[in-house]
């Protein structure tokens, strides 16, 4: 059950709608400050007792209701009448202000058009009532909705749950943006955490994991030659599978794992809004497609390397050539020029042959 409970039930009897209408206007518990004091409402909050000051807790479209006449209206309606009811968490509505019938008059106004709309009413035909009731654990609002020219107006149970949706999202809406801020901070931390891991594998290639440097080596063998779309979603199965793969092995970093584990707390806040009882749906980020991006970060990290001739292992790396002369040059002080010669060449030659086994040991092309 999410924080808010909607529910709606109906009737179709005129007689027992109009005995419905007081009921909910002056029961005990409901709030009757609304038209008392319409615009000097001082209510406390606090109190669990109700606060009787004029004759009913009637509201709705206008201000100041007059019972006998809502009532002989509703009398006389020979459509379905709608019986909502929007309870709270005595906690959430105290805390968030939905604690007394000015803010609930204010809210309902504000969200007409929805109303309309979920029960498939002309908004100029729409006629509602609403009392709120500050009660126990549970403070609620009950409404009297209907269509004064009756034809067609029909409640789904999508429309039900669509507009409990909007219920939450509006009343919950400080919270949401917080937790949702939240989650999107830590989303885009992982995604620099796993970009930061491939970094350090390629600086320091001997420390790496060795699982996970055979799924890298693995992943560079099958894109060497790929010259499609840079996407995760153009690639062929293999390929894919050689992602699937490097991100399995990428979710073991302990960082990266710390980092998830805070994402998954945000995402049970936010479903423990919507649902009384929020379970995740994945454990593992692998399999989680709000992290989907990974995929292509991984691929794009895999084809920057690549396209800067640094391969997986302590195969060959492209750069390393002007790194070798700079040394090579340094060494004229001490060296004789012949020396450096033989030395210069000897190192080209002997490190294009090892190029050249480590692509015919790994099925690379040939340069």
């Amino acid at each position: 059950m999410s924080k808010v409970i909607f529910k709606s039930p109906y009737a179709k009897s005129k007689g027992h709608a109009a005995t419905n209408l007081r009921y909910i206007a002056e029961r005990d518990g409901v709030d009757k400050s609304i038209n008392t004091i319409v615009n000097n409402m001082n209510y406390i909050a606090n109190r669990p007792r109700v606060v009787k000051v004029g004759s009913h807790g009637l509201f709705g479209q206008k201000d100041n209701i007059n019972l006998k006449k809502a009532e002989a209206e509703l009398r006389n309606h020979t459509g379905i009448v709608w019986q909502p009811i929007i309870s709270l968490r005595r906690e959430d509505a105290e805390r968030l202000g939905f604690n007394n019938p000015k803010k609930w008059r204010t809210y309902l106004r504000s969200k007409q058009v929805e109303i309309a709309n979920t029960y498939r009413i002309p908004i100029k035909d729409l006629v509602w009532y609403a009392a709120f009731h500050n009660e126990g654990d549970h403070p609620h609002i009950h409404m009297i909705i209907y269509n004064k020219n009756p034809s067609g107006e029909y409640l789904s149970k999508e429309s039900i749950n669509n507009f409990r949706e909007v219920l939450i999202k509006d009343i919950f809406t400080d919270e949401l943006k917080f937790l949702y801020d939240e989650r999107q901070s830590l989303r885009e931390k992982i995604i620099e955490q796993a970009k930061e891991t491939i970094k350090n594998y390629d600086i320091d290639i001997p420390k790496s994991d060795s699982s996970f440097q055979e799924k890298y080596q693995e992943l560079q063998f099958v894109l060497e030659n790929y010259t499609g779309k840079r996407k995760y979603k153009f690639l062929k199965p293999e390929q894919k599978k050689a992602i699937d793969n490097l991100l399995k092995e990428l979710e073991k970093d302990k960082h990266i794992q710390y980092l998830y584990q805070q994402w998954q707390q945000i995402q049970l806040a936010i479903l423990g809004i919507y649902s009384k009882d929020p379970r995740l749906k994945y454990e593992n980020i692998s399999e989680d497609e709000n992290f989907y991006r990974l995929k292509n970060v991984i691929l794009d990290e895999a084809f920057s390397n690549m396209d800067n001739g640094i391969y997986a292992e302590d195969g060959y790396i492209d750069n390393i050539y002007p790194d070798m002369i700079f040394s090579i040059c340094k060494a004229i002080d001490t060296m004789s020029y012949k020396e450096i010669e033989q030395h210069h060449t000897r190192t080209i030659v002997d490190s294009k042959e090892r190029i050249k086994e480590y692509k015919k040991e790994h099925g690379m092309r040939m340069c």
